[in-house]
């Protein structure tokens, strides 16, 4: 899993005092952030306590309209936190594609560049949610308009230079906002971000296939069908693990159990590391050990009628715009009940738009002849890469895709091995003017504690 709070406390301190250092002038209460924010029409500012050191803390809520086409269907309020640097510092516009927790969590890219960082949480998720929840205006052409309005407010106050980021879905956006305002940022990053074809994109099972080790992958199999065999036992496991963790599940066990141990073995390797293939319970395991490995590596937390609830906006895009993984479930077939490749699962009545194929080739066509300062990073065991972008590295673009050996859904610039990472430095300092330094300690993104909030994508753990 990627959360593990020691790491998060132990690397916010590093980064505290690293970043003291940094020849940035701490943030003056009288520079006017605040009261800029407060004449920005529709915006609300609340100033937090405790922000990080040279850094000011603001919770804002902007009103955007639900429809940007026709701005009379109403509008809802967008929720955003602002870690305010200066005005001349750099700025990451993080474009979470969820929800965002409202922390002082800062992404690498924001340590790195000493940069303002504006964390946006994604229309439909949380509390930027519209009233009534119509899912027509839930698409990448509205969420585009969102940031767009978004930078066109703010930006004038700062005199450095935007970049903007994200990661797993919220890189999809990223990419998605580049599309269709080019010129809104000065430069993206990417990370883990896939672009997938359609409804069940077979490319995912091919790679399922070939990922890893075939021991490895063979244990897996063995393992996932263990659990299916143990099918009533694993049922009153879950059963407990609802009561002991107050979670409601309304889908059958029998379908709850089927959707987990499906999507498991994409998230061993979406998650985990090849090391761990050697910890994948044998057959002969005890019924608990089967089922402690099941909650740490399959999607069972996140099957309550809460998870699906919070999650439903993803499957809603990806059901009609986005497209999403074929699954692979063939040495299953004969123990299953359901089909974990069945969204309907995951919404609450099935999206009555048909697929709209031309949004993500409109999308691979700018990323593959047009975009420009733009870095993507993948992992190479992480079965979302068999979707990776098409972006020719260009000289000319400043365009650059770097893979990361032995990475997986959490790979990020601290991830890199030294020649990328200076190269990546390097178009970074193009972009923005501002040489990046690292901290003392670059930690693994896995290691990192609340970055798991970046990396959010099918299932978070």
């Amino acid at each position: 899993m990627l959360t593990r709070k020691p790491y998060s406390f132990f690397l916010a301190l590093i980064g505290s005092l690293f970043f003291a250092s940094v020849s940035q002038a701490a943030p003056d209460p009288s520079d006017g952030i605040l009261e800029y924010l407060q004449s920005v029409p529709g915006m609300e500012v609340e100033e937090l306590r405790n922000p990080p050191t040279d850094y000011r803390y603001l919770l804002l809520r902007y009103e955007q309209p639900i429809d940007h086409r026709n701005p009379s269907r109403g509008t809802f309020k967008q929720r955003m936190v602002l870690l305010h640097r200066s005005a001349a510092a750099p700025m990451v516009l993080a474009t979470n594609g969820y929800d965002i927790p409202v922390n002082t969590y800062r992404y690498a890219l924001t340590r790195v560049l000493g940069a303002s960082q504006l964390k946006v949480e994604h229309r439909y998720f949380a509390e930027s949610t519209p009233v009534p929840q119509d899912w027509r205006y839930l698409t990448i052409e509205q969420a585009a308009a969102d940031h767009h309005r978004i930078v066109q407010a703010i930006r004038p106050f700062y005199s450095g230079k935007w970049i903007s980021s994200g990661a797993s879905k919220g890189g999809m956006t990223a990419m998605y906002h580049r599309r269709f305002y080019p010129n809104d940022v000065d430069g993206t990053l990417a990370n883990v971000a896939p672009q997938s074809f359609g409804r069940l994109d077979v490319r995912y099972s091919l790679f399922q296939e070939n990922v890893g080790s075939a021991a490895c992958r063979n244990d897996l199999k063995q393992y996932q069908r263990q659990l299916l065999t143990r099918r009533e036992t694993m049922k009153a496991y879950i059963q407990n693990y609802a009561v002991e963790n107050s979670k409601t599940f309304s889908m059958p066990l029998d379908r709850v159990l089927d959707l987990t141990v499906g999507e498991l073995y994409f998230q061993f390797f979406q998650y985990g590391d090849l090391a761990n293939c050697a910890k994948i319970p044998a057959s002969a395991a005890s019924d608990k050990e089967l089922f402690d490995f099941m909650v740490a590596w399959g999607p069972l937390s996140s099957m309550d009628d809460a998870g699906l609830l919070q999650y439903e906006p993803y499957f809603y895009q990806a059901i009609t715009q986005l497209g999403y993984p074929s699954l692979l479930t063939q040495h299953l077939r004969d123990l299953l009940k359901y089909d974990p490749n069945d969204y309907s699962a995951y919404v609450r009545a099935w999206p009555r738009q048909r697929f709209d194929h031309n949004a993500m080739w409109d999308i691979a066509y700018f990323v593959a002849q047009a975009t420009t300062n733009t870095m993507m990073i993948y992992g190479d065991i992480d079965p979302w890469t068999a979707a990776a972008f098409f972006m020719p590295n260009s000289t000319a673009r400043n365009t650059r895709t770097f893979m990361v050996a032995g990475g997986n859904h959490g790979a990020d610039l601290p991830a890199l091995n030294e020649q990328d990472r200076q190269q990546a430095y390097g178009m970074l300092e193009q972009w923005t003017g501002v040489k990046p330094i690292a901290p003392p300690m670059m930690l693994k993104p896995e290691s990192i504690g609340e970055e798991s909030e970046e990396f959010r994508l099918r299932r978070p753990l």
